[in-house]
C-alpha cells in the first residue's frame, strides 16, 4: 500500500512538472519569436491533438526518473536545479535536436537548440523542489577536486577520452544491426514520414563526436556526486539516458510505424546500457562510496 501511495504520489509531482514544463515550451516559443527564428517544421500527417498527450506523458516519465536520480544525489536546491537543467536540456532535447539535423529534411530544426532552453529549466525548478533529499550535502568546488584528485591526471586523461570516444562505435555498431529492418524507412519518400539520410557516414560520425562529449556533459554531475553502488549507477544512469533519448524520438513519434519504432528502441536501449556501464566501469568509485540508495 506504502508503494501504491508513493507511486502515485510521483505521478502527482511528475504531472505537475510536466505542466510546468509545457508553459516553458510557450515562452520558448515566444522568445524565439521576438528573436525572429522560423519555426520547427513537423512532418504533414502530425495532428497536434494526439501528439500533446503523448508528449505530455512523456514529460511525465523524464521527470520521475530525474526527480528520483537527483534526490539520491543529496544537493542543495540550486545545484540540483542545475544538474538537473544540463542532463534534460542535453539529452532530452540538444541530443535529440542534433540528430534531427542529420536524419530528418524538416526546416529549422536548429530553432529548437533555443526555445528548449525554457522547458527545461522550468522543470528542473519543479523537479529540485518536489523531489527534496533526506539529507543535504554541499556538492562545492573542494568535493569536485577531491573526486578528480582520487585519480592522477594521465589516469583520468584516458578514462575521459575512452568514455567520450567510445560513443561514435557504439552507435555505429547498433545503427548497423537495425539498419536492415529500418534503412528503407528513410529511403522511402513516398512514406513522408519527415526522414533521410546524413549525406556521408562521415558526417554521421562526426555528429557522434560532438553528441558523445555532450553525453558525457550531461551526466558528470551525477558521477560525481553519486554515493551509491557501482551496480546501481549503471542503471540509473542508463534509465536517465535511455528515457530523454527514447522518449523524444520513439514515444512521441507516434505518427512513425512500429516497424521503425521498435527496432530503435531497442538500439536506443542497448545504446544507453553499454554508455552507462562504461561510464559507472571508467568513472566511479565504488569502494569509497556509500550506499545509501532508498
Amino acid at each position: 500500500m506504502k508503494m501504491i501511495k508513493r507511486a502515485g504520489f510521483d505521478l502527482l509531482k511528475g504531472a505537475i512538472a510536466a505542466v510546468v514544463a509545457f508553459a516553458g515550451l510557450v515562452v520558448g516559443g515566444i522568445i524565439t519569436a521576438i528573436i525572429g527564428l522560423p519555426k520547427t517544421g513537423l512532418p504533414p500527417q502530425v495532428d497536434m491533438n494526439t501528439l500533446l498527450p503523448w508528449l505530455f506523458l512523456t514529460q511525465i516519465v523524464v521527470a520521475i526518473v530525474l526527480g528520483e536520480c537527483f534526490q539520491g544525489l543529496n544537493q542543495r536546491y540550486w545545484q540540483r536545479l542545475l544538474s538537473i537543467w544540463l542532463c534534460n536540456y542535453l539529452l532530452y532535447y540538444l541530443l535529440n535536436a542534433l540528430d534531427g539535423l542529420l536524419f530528418s529534411p524538416l526546416p529549422h530544426m536548429s530553432t529548437g537548440i533555443v526555445s528548449d532552453i525554457f522547458p527545461a529549466l522550468f522543470m528542473a525548478g519543479v523537479i529540485a523542489v518536489l523531489w527534496k533529499p533526506r539529507t543535504v550535502e554541499s556538492l562545492n568546488i573542494g568535493k569536485v577536486r577531491a573526486y578528480f584528485a582520487e585519480r592522477k591526471p594521465a589516469n583520468w586523461a584516458w578514462r575521459l577520452a575512452l568514455a567520450w570516444l567510445a560513443y561514435p562505435p557504439i552507435y555505429y555498431l547498433m545503427g548497423r544491426a537495425v539498419a536492415p529492418f529500418v534503412q528503407h524507412y528513410y529511403e522511402d519518400p513516398s512514406l513522408n514520414l519527415g526522414l533521410t539520410m546524413p549525406p556521408s557516414v562521415g558526417v554521421l560520425l562526426a555528429m557522434q563526436v560532438l553528441r558523445g562529449a555532450l553525453f558525457l556533459a550531461a551526466v558528470l554531475p551525477i558521477l560525481i556526486a553519486w554515493r551509491g553502488s557501482q551496480r546501481g549507477l549503471w542503471l540509473w544512469v542508463g534509465m536517465v539516458i535511455f528515457l530523454q533519448i527514447a522518449g523524444q524520438a520513439i514515444l512521441q513519434a507516434y505518427w512513425l510505424p512500429a516497424g521503425l519504432r521498435i527496432p530503435h528502441s531497442m538500439e536506443l536501449l542497448a545504446d544507453s546500457l553499454l554508455q552507462a556501464g562504461l561510464y559507472a566501469l571508467l568513472l566511479c568509485f565504488p569502494t569509497k562510496r556509500v550506499e545509501n540508495r532508498q
